[in-house]
């Protein structure tokens, strides 16, 4: 797959660091957005400088035509209700007697309901407080993390907000750093399933390089048979050796790890992907932990169509970098052997 730009952007809204906008990001915009006055322009400007440095990333755009979206849909229902209420003015008295019965009908019962609900409720929604605790934790637990690492870290647990988008973070390692990146990997899905995803208190893990014989066409669909019971239970998988994972199985990934219509909205995918041959790991920008990350996965899935390729692999790089240690005293935390469900073949 031909190299992209490295992260030239900031976004105004969250801080995250992004690349320029691909043709395929620009037609889920026009696909989903494209009733929006705002998206319009945007997509204006894009055509005429593709090159352009847009100030906002690609979760904080949708997000703000998501809300343009609903108000203008509130303006058109608001509308629509006047003109019916004026054709219905000789009866708006009744009307309104039967309306204020009801509603105190239905406040008497909501009100009794919503003790109920609202613990659930709160289980549910990943808020900001939940997300800042989880981060801390992490940054406690290892202080020499880079500054960038844990950026990029923060942005991609901001995705798992109301709407919901899938967390899903690359992590590359070469031999030197394979423990490290295990440690990293394990601690943060053990924090999340304490902090953010509390209702089980395992996670799942599952290792790529037991699969490596089941790459025949019979057997595509054999991983996400495998893997979306348990996920939408326990909402939290460590996929290490991504790289001997056949292409036929690496599909379910495709539908898993899709923003726009994930499978499981509210899910983390923690990805670890061996990149020997690129270099020292520390001596790479995060330009070049795209390319490699880019040329390992094409390297590993060169069978598989080429369009199918680069759409799977543009969906698992939206968050890539390296973990690199000062000191392996900081892996020393909770037993991952108690804090996972394997999955195996």
């Amino acid at each position: 797959m031909a190299a992209t730009a490295p992260y030239l952007n900031e976004c105004v809204k969250c801080k995250d660091v992004f690349e320029n906008y691909t043709p395929d990001i620009i037609k889920r915009f026009e696909d989903n957005f494209g009733d929006v006055e705002d998206c319009q322009a945007f997509l204006a400007n894009y055509r005429k400088n593709p090159n352009s440095n847009f100030n906002q990333c690609e979760y904080c755009l949708r997000s703000k035509w998501r809300r343009m979206q609903s108000k203008k849909r509130s303006i058109r229902n608001a509308e629509i209700g006047g003109r019916s209420k004026k054709s219905h003015n000789g009866n708006s008295r009744m009307y309104l007697m039967l309306l204020v019965v009801f509603v105190s009908f239905l406040f008497g019962f909501v009100c009794r309901v919503d003790f109920f609900k609202s613990s659930n409720d709160n289980a549910n929604d990943v808020s900001e407080a939940k997300l800042t605790i989880t981060f801390k934790r992490l940054k406690d637990q290892f202080p020499s993390l880079h500054v960038s690492l844990l950026k990029k870290i923060s942005g991609a647990f901001k995705r798992l907000k109301t709407p919901g988008e899938p967390f899903v973070f690359l992590l590359l390692h070469d031999d030197t750093n394979k423990k490290t990146t295990d440690c990293l990997a394990s601690y943060t899905s053990i924090v999340a399933k304490q902090n953010i995803f509390t209702n089980t208190t395992k996670s799942l893990w599952m290792n790529g390089s037991e699969w490596t014989h089941y790459s025949d066409h019979d057997n595509q669909n054999l991983i996400y048979e495998k893997l979306i019971t348990p996920l939408k239970e326990n909402k939290v998988l460590v996929l290490e050796n991504l790289q001997d994972l056949p292409w036929s199985l690496a599909k379910s990934l495709h539908h898993l790890c899709d923003v726009e219509n994930p499978q499981i909205a509210k899910a983390m995918y923690i990805l670890e992907l061996r990149v020997n041959g690129d270099g020292q790991l520390q001596q790479l920008t995060d330009g070049d932990k795209l390319v490699a990350a880019e040329r390992a996965m094409t390297k590993a899935w060169q069978d598989a169509p080429n369009a199918f390729r680069q759409a799977l692999i543009a969906r698992l790089t939206s968050y890539v970098d390296a973990v690199l240690l000062k000191s392996d005293n900081e892996c020393l935390s909770e037993s991952s052997d108690q804090s996972f469900i394997w999955v195996l073949p």
